[in-house]
């Protein structure tokens, strides 16, 4: 799920109208640069990758290698993560090149020490391909490698078929590293890849994928960095310590070289409170050698300390270096959006469009710019291209619902809803906003049960957006009750509105007009005198008629 829903700003109607939540998320898959080519043919590593790399199918769903035979017993390598969700019992198949299917033999799922690597077997009378295990220190920064796999299916590619992703190592580390993430590459993996195999140029596995970094959850207000443009993959070192029977440990030493330092700076980068020790670790990096990677990583974290101009700074020393480097641009953007340039985030989300056409954040970074300029229907068109890259961006049909609401097209909003619900039923956004859109279709008690849920799951979003889902949903849930003619319902509601947010005037004058249709015009006179000198013009004007 790439994913980063936060609220924008509310969008203050006048009385008996619904307040607009917009959704500004971003969610990324990390790809970063074009990759050279390779000293080995593409066709020879093809074939290899082909014939050892498999799909798995069962609670979750990733790809694996093929890494030993034993008789009619082969061993699969993946991710930990892609297998940990399966349940004793639970069925998983795995699907080889030749599209057969094989059960998972019960029972034997291992976790390797505490690195993201599992092994699992099958059984096969047919005579499959093993992979050949190289050495993982054949590969060091700017060295070519590939990624194997089979990604989710998208609507432009609606089945899994199997991907070769070419890409560069960023860097190749010998600290320990949490669950094992040693290797970092910008190959521009998919979901559904994870498990995979990472082969260097002679076709030899030397990591297996583990994940690419999807951004956390972050409002495009917040100006903060979205994604490091990092893949991750688990060196093949600890399979080899696992088939001899050694202890799987990770090394305990300092960061001594370029690439550690950078696998160490990266880590830390999504740790909060540990942004100075990755800028120093980066800057370490940079005396020893320039690197784009290095320069990305320092303003990332300053980025994250609010030190804006000195993130742009790193930002364009990153793509002097790497003028291919769409992630920096696309950072870029969100810090230009949030210090109000519109203008200059449109162009550097274009600039990370041209170099990355299937950058999904990039298309939803375009999006918000487009609609906040009163081009509902281009924002609708990138949404759409969000979705059809990436089918799992939760937040991409969260948004195009809220588009579909402003343009009238209240059926194909709640459908997005809906979906974006499936995707993450705990996200009290998807459910404000599908609250909203049957509060305008007339379906006023589903509305009620959709701002009743967002109140309930405000509690667990973030503080920002648990303050501002709350205040709305109470608005609009007391709107809806007032339309059904529950005045004393309506009242308690937009009480609590006003209680979140006492500038809100629209909540001060609709209490106010409930009031004095109750009989309380004493009470009522005082909102609407509260609503007119917060500003609401409709206050105002009802002020002489009602209240002298």
């Amino acid at each position: 799920m790439r994913r980063l829903p936060a609220l924008v700003a509310a969008l203050l109607l006048p009385a008996a109208q619904p307040l607009l939540l917009g959704a500004m998320v971003s969610t990324a898959s990390l790809l970063v640069s074009e990759a050279p080519t390779y000293a080995q043919s593409e066709e020879a590593i093809g074939k290899v990758a082909q014939a050892i790399t498999v799909r798995i199918e069962g609670a979750t769903q990733g790809s694996g290698v093929l890494v030993k035979r034993d008789g009619n017993r082969y061993t699969v390598l993946t991710a930990w993560h892609v297998v940990s969700g399966q349940r004793p019992g639970e069925e998983l198949d795995i699907y080889t090149f030749d599209g057969l299917r094989y059960p998972l033999e019960q029972g034997s799922t291992k976790r390797l020490g505490q690195v993201d690597m599992a092994v699992l077997t099958f059984s096969s009378s047919a005579s499959y391909e093993v992979a050949r295990v190289g050495d993982v220190k054949s590969v060091s920064s700017g060295s070519s490698i590939a990624v194997s796999g089979f990604p989710l299916p998208t609507s432009a590619v609606p089945t899994r078929i199997f991907r070769l992703i070419k890409g560069d190592v960023i860097a190749n580390a010998t600290v320990a590293i949490p669950d094992g993430y040693q290797l970092l590459y910008d190959n521009q993996t998919l979901p559904g890849v994870s498990g995979g195999a990472v082969l260097n140029a002679k076709g030899e596995l030397v990591g297996i994928h583990g994940k690419a970094e999807k951004a956390d959850q972050i409002s495009m207000q917040s100006g903060k960095a979205i994604a490091t443009g990092t893949n991750q993959g688990v060196p093949i070192s600890y399979y080899s310590k696992f088939a001899l029977g050694e202890n799987i440990l990770a090394s305990a030493l300092q960061p001594m070289s370029v690439d550690d330092r950078l696998a160490q700076a990266r880590n830390l980068l999504r740790k909060k409170g540990r942004e100075q020790e990755a800028i120093e670790l980066s800057n370490q990096a940079l005396k020893i050698q320039k690197s784009s990677e290095a320069y990305f990583y320092r303003a990332y974290a300053k980025s994250n300390l609010g030190d804006n101009k000195g993130a742009i700074e790193d930002f364009y020393q990153a793509v002097a270096l790497n003028p291919k480097f769409y992630k920096a641009y696309l950072n870029l953007g969100y810090i230009k959006y949030k210090l109000g340039d519109k203008q200059g985030a449109l162009a550097e989300f274009n600039q990370a469009i041209s170099i990355n056409p299937e950058s999904a954040d990039a298309y939803m970074g375009r999006s918000y710019i487009r609609s906040e300029s009163d081009d509902k229907y281009g924002a609708l068109d990138d949404i759409d291209k969000v979705i059809s890259i990436d089918p799992t961006y939760d937040d991409a049909y969260q948004l195009r619902g809220g588009y579909k609401t402003s343009l009238g097209d209240i059926k194909g909003a709640i459908a997005d809803l809906d979906k974006a619900i499936t995707v993450d039923p705990k996200d009290p956004i998807s459910y404000y906003n599908r609250g909203l859109a049957r509060s305008v279709a007339g379906e006023r008690y589903e509305a009620i049960d959709d701002y009743t849920q967002a109140i309930a799951l405000s509690s667990l979003a973030t503080k920002d957006k648990q303050l501002q889902v709350r205040v709305t949903s109470f608005y609009n849930r007391g709107d809806v009750k007032l339309k059904l003619g529950d005045r004393q319902g309506a009242i308690a509601d937009f009480t609590n509105a006003i209680e979140g947010n006492q500038q809100l005037a629209i909540a001060w004058g609709a209490r106010g007009l409930a009031k004095v249709q109750l009989g309380d015009r004493l009470g009522g006179c005082q909102d609407l005198r509260k609503s007119a000198s917060l500003g609401s013009t409709l206050a105002q004007n009802l002020l002489p008629r009602i209240c002298q």
